[in-house]
């Protein structure tokens, strides 16, 4: 993953993640969807920047930065900021 790529990391069926990238894609926010078990060094990133250690779908990616269940006014401000 590149500094300039937004990743959406997920679970199969979560209504929260899936809201969130129907919001994404309608704001045509670029980003690329993953689930955590086709990632495991994603998800352990995940898993060590969650305060008790979960992986929480949608977790978004930006710039390094990563946002635990965001809105989109959040991941807007992410991505502006890097």
């Amino acid at each position: 993953m590149t500094d300039q790529a937004v990743t959406v990391y997920v679970k199969p069926g979560c209504p929260y993640a899936a809201k969130l990238r129907a919001k994404m894609a309608l704001a045509r926010l670029p980003h690329r969807a993953v689930r955590f078990a086709d990632d495991p060094e994603g998800a352990a990133a995940v898993r060590a920047h969650h305060p008790e250690g979960w992986e929480v779908s949608p977790t978004v990616v930006v710039g390094g930065r990563y946002l635990t269940d965001p809105s989109l006014r959040e991941v807007r401000a992410a991505m502006a900021a890097r």
